[in-house]
């Protein structure tokens, strides 16, 4: 499909806290829908009630309180509009796997749904083609580009940020002479990972792990702030998300359950 002639949805979430598939859950959905080309924009804004609390790191940043949301309606009663909202068009998030990853564990058996849009990471696009940034957050990228990060980490803001800087890479795409959606997966090199593309030794030992319920020593590279750290954890299953595969674990270090990307685990060994 030709980008001109495709309609595009730029969403964004919030949630109570990082990890949808160990309990955490959307508090916030903001969209806007446009076609390439044209002025004509669509907003889809919605406060949800998880039903359950947001976590303080969580309202710490998104400034999202249990008040707030107590009373909205639910994931399950807000889907419905949104997947109207979307229809038909391609999907547009920036660091799309986390986005995507709370609206596949919010559909649940209905997660098939997702298979049939086309997805584009505004954040993948960023770091190919605007190389030097030295940061790839968000608000960073929106502040190399001029656009103001104004009312960053709610839904709608960041959405609208979001769609700022995707036109700003439609510019960059369009003068390398990018014009269809296929050519602009290449430039992302999007693949869905499968449990084949992890080394054999790594999977062999998390499988093993998972069986006989011992515990691993791991270092991890956080994919939020490029940190190192050491962990011993105690392996649950292996949850293969939107783009990623995720590991839950239960994280001695911190005594509580983690969900880790099996990407970012540096090394991994059995604990002694």
């Amino acid at each position: 499909m030709k980008l001109e002639s495709a309609s595009f949805t730029i969403f964004d979430v919030e949630t109570t806290g990082l990890y949808p598939y160990s309990g955490d859950r959307i508090c916030e959905i903001g969209a806007v829908r446009i076609t390439s080309g044209k002025k004509t924009v669509k907003k889809f804004h919605a406060l949800v009630d998880p039903q359950r609390p947001i976590s303080a790191g969580a309202s710490a940043v998104n400034g999202i309180t249990d008040d707030m949301v107590s009373g909205k309606p639910t994931i399950e009663e807000v889907l419905p509009d949104f997947l109207s909202f979307i229809k038909g068009s391609v999907l547009v998030a920036y660091n799309a796997g986390f986005d995507l990853g709370f609206l596949e564990s919010s559909l649940g058996d209905r997660k098939e749904i997702l298979e049939e849009y086309r997805v584009i990471d505004a954040l993948r696009l960023a770091r190919r083609l605007f190389p030097g940034i030295p940061r790839y957050n968000l608000g960073s990228v929106a502040r190399s580009l001029g656009i103001d990060p104004e009312g960053e980490h709610r839904a709608m803001a960041d959405a609208v940020m979001t769609w700022k800087v995707f036109t700003a890479e439609l510019e960059a795409l369009r003068s390398e002479g990018v014009t269809t959606l296929d050519e602009v997966g290449q430039v992302m090199s999007r693949k869905r990972p499968t449990i084949s593309t992890v080394k054999d030794y790594k999977l062999a030992l998390i499988e093993a792990s998972i069986r006989d319920q011992k515990r691993l020593n791991i270092v991890y590279r956080s994919s939020w702030n490029n940190q190192v750290t050491e962990r011993t954890v105690t392996r649950k299953k292996i949850h293969r998300g939107y783009d990623r595969i995720y590991v839950v674990a239960q994280c001695h270090t911190k005594n509580a359950e983690r969900n880790f990307r099996l990407d970012c685990i540096i090394k991994a060994d059995e604990h002694k």
